[in-house]
Parts: structure tokens; C-alpha cells; sequence
């Protein structure tokens, strides 16, 4: 697929691989809409990609809430009129034991990392298989492979994406729909530092080495075919 001119949505792209996904598509000539909670950063984002020469817009929206869901879809009909590329990056983790774990912090976690993708994928679905062509992206994490203690919600969420990403991937392969899951481990972001403190940045994978891969995947230059997880590590 060429990625000039396609309208691509990004989740969680105010900062961390969702910010430098957005700047690598803009560079390629994507219209990108970035959506996220923040709007100060997420306009600084813009800001940065429309004095680039770039194209952009920004939604602010809590994704895990159905009424931003319907919100942030009339906005990409405003101004773009579909989703060539849905990039389902947002995620959220809390570090902690499940016994102490509450239900609001399982609902926030799957509220943002699993609804959220359900809810996305389905309201720019519709247009993709009318158009017979699409491309969805759904980012995982290492956890989802090894899960890591005080994060077995997280680690479950993220091992969702993938069995979410793989079953997707056959419903729609008729219509010529992509669906692929990125799964990479230890990536230099505030998040990371969160849950794991500071780490040795060299041991550490780069958000931009994360976003030039979802790049790849999305224009068909990867090895990996739809319903396949793209596993990147350091090594």
C-alpha cells in the first residue's frame, strides 16, 4: 500500500511510539489523526508535523468511553471521510499484584487496551470492506509472550491483542483487509520506566526502530503476511 495520501489513525499518539509513528507516516505524506487524553502534547504533535510540511489533525478522546468512540468517528468523517490505516497503539499498565489489583483498575486496563481496539476496529471496519482495502496494526508487548509478575491483567490484555489480531485477520481476509499485531520487547518509553525503572537505553529497543517496522508493515514491505505478530527485539 502506498502511504501517501492515506489517512492514518494513530491511538496513544501524543507520546512514546505512538508520537514517533505519527511523525514517521507525516513524513511519508499520511494525513494523520492523532487521538489521545492529552490535548496539550498531542497539539504540540501537530503542531510539529503541519510546520514539517506534514498533514495532520488532532481528536482528543478517551477511547475507552463509547461516546468519544462516536465523537472521534465524526470527526475523521469531517474531515477525511475514512481510515485507510488504523493503528491501535494506546495502552495502559498498572504494576501490581492481583490481589490488590481493584476492578476499576481491570476495567481502565481493558477498557483502554482491548475495548478500545474492539470498538476502533468496528466503527472503520464497515468503510474498509466497502472499499475492500485496509490495513490494521494492533501493538502488543513482549508480556503477552512471557507474562510478567504484578502485571497478569496487562499481560492478558496484551496477549488478547494478539489472539484478536490473528482471528480478525482470517474474518476479513476476503475483502483485502490487513490485520497484523506488533509484539516488541523492553522499548525505550515512559511507560517502560514506569513498570520496570531506568534501563541501560543501548539494551533497550528505540521507538523509532518500532514505528520504522510499522511502517514496513503497512506499506506490504515487511516478510511477515496478515494475521502474523511481528516480534521485535533488540537482538
Amino acid at each position: 500500500m502506498q502511504i501517501t495520501n492515506k489517512v492514518v489513525l494513530i491511538t496513544g499518539a501524543s507520546r512514546g511510539i505512538g508520537e514517533v509513528m505519527a511523525y514517521e507516516f507525516a513524513g511519508q505524506g499520511a494525513r494523520v489523526v492523532l487521538v489521545g487524553r492529552h490535548a496539550e502534547t498531542l497539539k504540540e504533535v501537530e503542531h510539529n508535523i503541519l510546520a514539517s510540511g506534514g498533514e495532520a489533525i488532532t481528536v482528543v478522546a478517551d477511547i475507552a468511553e463509547q461516546q468519544d468512540i462516536q465523537a472521534l468517528t465524526k470527526e475523521v468523517d469531517k474531515f477525511y471521510g475514512q481510515v485507510d490505516i488504523l493503528i491501535n497503539n494506546a495502552a495502559v499498565a498498572i504494576f501490581k499484584p492481583l490481589m490488590q489489583m481493584t476492578q476499576e483498575e481491570w476495567q481502565e486496563m481493558t477498557g483502554v487496551n482491548l475495548y478500545a481496539m474492539f470498538q476502533l476496529t468496528q466503527a472503520f471496519l464497515s468503510g474498509m470492506i466497502e472499499r475492500r482495502s485496509g490495513v490494521i496494526i494492533n501493538i502488543s508487548a513482549a508480556v503477552a509472550r512471557n507474562g510478567f509478575p504484578n502485571l497478569a491483567v496487562y499481560s492478558a490484555t496484551k496477549a488478547g491483542i494478539i489472539a484478536f489480531s490473528e482471528a480478525l485477520a482470517k474474518e476479513v481476509r476476503r475483502y483485502g483487509i490487513q490485520v497484523y499485531a506488533i509484539c516488541p520487547h523492553g522499548v525505550n518509553t515512559e511507560l517502560y520506566r514506569s513498570l520496570f525503572g531506568t534501563a541501560d537505553p543501548a539494551k533497550l529497543l528505540s521507538p523509532q526502530r518500532i514505528a520504522t517496522e510499522v511502517l514496513h508493515v503497512a506499506a506490504g514491505d515487511s516478510t511477515i503476511r496478515s494475521g502474523q505478530t511481528l516480534e521485535i527485539s533488540i537482538t
